[in-house]
């Protein structure tokens, strides 16, 4: 048999349910990260980089993983062009390019601050308006996403009959 091997709809629903579960509690642990590196920046010495260097690096690092799990597990589909769900299909056409403007959003933020040799006073300026500007943009991306997973757990998708 030389064809695509289909899992059940229950596995794939199954499999579904387990990736957003990561997903969200991955998000829920940057959320927290993001709130306590928020409260930081208002105890802050700044002649003492090193624990906000750490806190930060770590913060980047979760949020990358985070957005990981997003694009492999969860958009996946989206982006092989293997999703079949009208209501996914149609959602992910009004949203998809705004999730992954947020991508690049935070990517941006990890490779600013997310480097042991840059890290010094000078990186420090702007800091608290990039992590404005980040905060934003999660917040959005969390709209979006949850408006992807509610869509996704729906038991009203539709597949697209491909088989002609």
């Amino acid at each position: 048999m030389n064809g695509p091997i289909h899992q059940p709809q229950f596995d794939r629903r199954s499999r579904t349910q387990k990736e957003i579960k990561r997903l969200i509690a991955e998000r829920n642990n940057v959320l927290s990260q993001y709130y306590n590196l928020a409260n930081r920046l208002d105890y802050h010495d700044s002649d003492n980089n090193d624990l906000l260097q750490e806190v930060l690096q770590e913060f980047c690092q979760d949020m990358i993983d985070y957005i990981a799990t997003g694009h492999f597990e969860i958009y996946s589909r989206i982006e092989d062009g293997s999703e079949r769900r009208h209501e996914i299909i149609d959602l992910s056409e009004q949203i998809f390019y705004k999730i992954i403007d947020t991508t690049h959003i935070a990517i941006k933020f990890n490779d600013l601050y997310d480097s042991a040799n840059a890290f010094n006073k000078n990186i420090l300026k702007d800091f608290s308006r990039q992590l404005s500007k980040l905060g934003e943009t999660l917040a959005t991306r969390i709209e979006l996403e949850d408006r992807f997973i509610n869509t996704l757990l729906s038991p009203k998708s539709v597949q697209v009959d491909i088989n002609y």
